[in-house]
């Protein structure tokens, strides 16, 4: 008899930490220094003694080195991922690991807010440098930065996340551009006769405009201005905090959550702490988060299969989300680790596996919690939540069922984006759903 097939361990899987290859370590080392901490000597002069804001000289001094930072990392980035392609484990780790890089640096001009990296998400693969028009690209940048010195101009195909424009400029002042660029005759003719033709949006008409052109040609000017109609819509969303996606045409607001959402950061800087002296430590954040750190290499038992022993030993069921805090580097819009107010020790040690953070919420005690505090929320039965999925499809099912909150016409349904929050922006479980409940 056929030995049947094992099933597979669903919960080990997500806590399975990615880690990069020790040989990167060196150069993300100075990839890091120079993305996200270039401006530390002007530090210890925004800290005075009265409380005053810095000077503006200090701000630019500040702005100007953050700025040139990350243009000589995004310079030996792009310098080092355009050499010959080699098909190894190490050439792919360092181009994930670069990724990683640039969304630093993305993050950081977005000032980390989730609300507005959202907005230029589009949920594809990014391609590689060498499948884009990276020469009339890398030439753009180059006169962005010649024309604005103190300015950064980010390729964002080096980027997870940035999928609207080939290039995000902000300049000293905090103003920002998206420029789309084209190379080629053909896509010259195109910008040309669409400046001339202001009123035509729906692209659509393009096959009626242009009877007389090719196929091809008619596809490429579709293509055009439905990049143009993005941007500028975009660029309209971001200016008023609400506009009209271009691409499935519901109106969009920007809405930032509360700000006294607390976060769970300092816990674990406290556990990596103790970690050291015995090679694990737990905590538990309003009674349903729960959080293991674990020192690799101190038991035979891997830190995952420790947290989880843990985790379920308490009643969490296989469909209670938990992960592993560096898995962060995977998902486009999670803060990458590199942004995270932890020591750089720490983040380092866990890009590299020397410790592993696994991170799981009980939903069961996080739903009795929101219920003993006044906030409205059910299990949505099996019909409803196939109703809804027809709708939704980044709905977020708890054992099947969908997570519904508030009443009447103001019912909402819990989304992927809570666990996001939760897990890769280090907010407090609770605090999130009072916020997503008050909004």
């Amino acid at each position: 008899m056929a030995n049947k097939k094992r099933k597979k361990n669903v919960p080990l899987e997500l806590l399975t930490p990615n880690i990069l290859p020790a040989i990167l370590e060196p150069e993300l080392q100075e990839l890091y220094k120079l993305a996200c901490q270039n401006s530390e000597s002007v530090w210890p002069k925004f800290k005075t003694e009265d409380g005053q804001k810095p000077s503006k000289d200090v701000i630019d001094e500040f702005i100007g080195l953050t700025h040139q930072g990350m243009r000589i990392a995004q310079k030996k980035m792009v310098n080092k991922l355009l050499l010959p392609i080699e098909n190894d484990d190490v050439s792919h780790a360092r181009l994930f690991a670069y990724r990683g890089i640039a969304d630093a640096i993305g993050w950081q001009l977005f000032k980390n807010e989730l609300s507005y990296v959202k907005r230029f998400f589009m949920a594809q693969q990014p391609p590689t440098l060498q499948e884009t028009n990276i020469e009339s690209v890398l030439l753009s940048v180059k006169q962005c930065h010649e024309q604005d010195p103190d300015s950064i101009a980010l390729i964002s195909d080096l980027t997870t996340f940035i999928q609207v424009g080939d290039i995000y400029h902000v300049k000293k002042d905090g103003s920002t551009n998206i420029y789309e660029v084209k190379a080629g005759k053909t896509n010259k003719q195109i910008l040309e006769i669409l400046e001339g033709m202001p009123t035509l949006i729906d692209d659509s008409d393009v096959p009626n405009q242009f009877a007389d052109k090719p196929a091809n040609f008619q596809k490429q000017v579709q293509r055009t201005l439905r990049q143009k109609q993005r941007m500028q819509s975009l660029q309209e969303t971001l200016s008023n905090d609400e506009g009209v996606d271009a691409s499935t045409g519901i109106s969009v607001k920007i809405l930032d959550l509360p700000t006294d959402i607390g976060t769970w950061y300092n816990s674990i800087v406290d556990l990596s702490k103790q970690c050291e002296s015995k090679g694990y430590a737990i905590d538990v954040i309003q009674d349903c988060l729960y959080i293991g750190c674990y020192e690799t290499g101190r038991f035979k038992v891997p830190g995952q299969l420790a947290f989880e022993g843990w985790f379920s030993g308490i009643g969490a069921t296989p469909d209670c989300p938990r992960t592993s805090l560096v898995n962060c580097m995977m998902d486009p819009l999670g803060l990458p680790i590199y942004n995270l107010p932890i020591p750089d020790e720490l983040k380092f040690d866990l890009l590299f596996g020397r410790k592993h953070i696994s991170l799981g919420i009980h939903m069961q005690k996080l739903i009795e919690i929101c219920i003993s505090i006044g906030i409205s929320i059910r299990l949505a039965d099996k019909k409803e939540t196939a109703r809804i999925k027809q709708k939704n499809k980044y709905l977020w099912s708890y054992n099947g069922q969908a997570i519904i909150f508030g009443e009447g016409s103001e019912q909402s349904c819990l989304g992927e984006g809570f666990a996001l929050r939760v897990f890769y922006h280090g907010e407090k479980p609770v605090d999130t759903m009072i916020a997503l409940t008050t909004v």
